[in-house]
This record gives C-alpha cells, structure tokens and sequence, in this order.
C-alpha cells in the first residue's frame, strides 16, 4: 500500500489535482483498480492530514448496472468491511438501457455505457457534494489509450490525469496516473480482494483488451524492450522532447490539407 499512496503523492505533485478540503468521490467498479483506489486515497487523505492538516473526504460509489441479475456482492462487501472502506451502491437500469441498444454484432456500447455511468456518478457526487470523481485508470490504461488513438483516430493523444467538466463544475482525476498495473496485480493479490467478475458484458472481447495483449505480448514480455514500459511512461510526461511535424516557422499548424492535397 506504501507503493500506492507513494505513486499518488508523486502524481500529485506533478499534476496537482487534489487539494486541502476536496471531498472525492471514487468510482468503484468492483475490479481491482478502483478498489485499491478507494483504499489508497483513505491511506493518503490519513497521510496528509498528520503531515500538512489538510481535510481530504473519500467516499466509493459503485453504480449496479443489473446487465448480469446473478452477480453475488456479499464477498466483495464483506471484504470493504473488513478493510473499513465504505461504498455506496446505487441501483440502476443501465442494463436494461444497453441491452435496448445493442449493435448489429449484439455487443454492448462501450461509448454508451460510459455515457450513462458518467450522469449517475455526476448526479450522485452533486447530491452528496462531491466536487472530484477519481477513477483507477493506471499508466499502462494511459499507455493503451495513447496506441489505440492512434491506431483508430490517427492522432497522439491519451487521456489526462485531471478532466474538468464545466457544464457539471466537476473534476475528473486519475491519481494512479503513475502507477503501474503490474504493482496493482501485485497488490490486490497480497490483500486477497473478491473482485467482482463479469460485470461487464464486454470484458475480454473489446479493442482495448486485444491492444493490451498486443503490447504485453510484443514489448513488455520481450527481453529486447525491457524498458519499453518506463520508455512509453516517460514518453507521455516528456513535452520538451517531443518532436512532430509542424509548418516551417516551428508553430503548430494542420498540414493534412497541404500533404493530401494532391491525393
């Protein structure tokens, strides 16, 4: 756990997304992650409010998508007692809503069921007076991200470590921005956490899933990128280095005008 909170002050520190007096609502899936999120953020609101007195509330929400009407919480609740982590679940028809809408192929909408998740969580946090959702993505998700938008979008992009919906006046922080998923793996075993299993009907058949393996199995498990994670890390944090096409005077500018204009 001294990993985690040492991953999230190190973020912290570089993106500055929680301050003194913040009541953060952590978006809990039941997976690994969010979980050792919720936990983690206890551990480090503890932490600084013995270091620098400052008052950091953090509260779970987990929002039950009743897609599956067969899914047994009683083990993953036992175990947030256990570990004195409180969460609240909210009941709601998202399943009801995706199996409405579902493709031609008969797969769920990812888009979607973000979509629908993301107006329950911003209207729980608003009743609650929540103004930060955190949720558990890690630097591999960021990394993931960065391929696919690229792959799919032609353009180099990942998500960031702090979103602010104005519309909403809310933030959206990733504090294990810097963690590595193989250190959460690692965790949730040693603390023997019941994550909740096939709450999403898409769980091993999605693009994302097929580009993480993609990676593992070309760069992370190849011993002629060994450094390849840290490498792919540091490449998202590293501004100054970056080097892409712009016009002659050095300035950002859109040449996919001027370079496909004869094609």
């Amino acid at each position: 756990m001294r990993r985690l909170v040492g991953g999230i002050i190190r973020a912290n520190n570089a993106f500055n997304f929680i301050k003194d007096g913040d009541k953060i609502g952590v978006g809990v899936s039941g997976g690994k992650d969010s979980t050792l999120l919720l936990m983690a953020l206890k551990h480090y609101a503890n932490f600084m409010k013995h270091k620098k007195g400052w008052n950091i509330e953090i509260h779970g929400v987990h929002i039950v998508m009743n897609y599956y009407k067969n899914i047994n919480y009683t083990k993953y609740k036992q175990w947030l007692k256990d570990n004195d982590l409180k969460v609240k679940f909210i009941n709601s028809t998202v399943g009801d809503a995706l199996k409405a809408k579902l493709s031609r192929t008969g797969k769920v909408q990812c888009s979607l069921c973000a979509k629908l998740k993301k107006a329950i969580m911003v209207k729980e946090a608003k009743k609650m007076g929540i103004n930060k959702l955190a949720t558990g993505h890690h630097v591999d998700d960021a990394i993931e991200t960065f391929f696919m938008n690229m792959i799919n979008e032609g353009r180099l992009a990942t998500f960031m470590p702090d979103n602010f919906f104005d519309r909403n006046d809310i933030h959206l922080i990733r504090p294990f921005i810097l963690i590595k998923e193989s250190d959460t793996i690692a965790i949730s075993k040693k603390l023997k956490i019941p994550v909740i299993k096939h709450s999403c009907p898409n769980e091993t058949t999605t693009q994302r899933q097929y580009v993480k393996d993609f990676i593992n199995s070309n760069f992370y498990t190849n011993p002629k990128f060994k450094a390849s994670l840290r490498n792919f890390q540091v490449a998202l944090l590293n501004g100054k280095q970056s080097q892409l096409w712009f016009d002659a005077k050095g300035k950002k500018k859109d040449l996919l005008g001027k370079s496909y204009r004869n094609h």
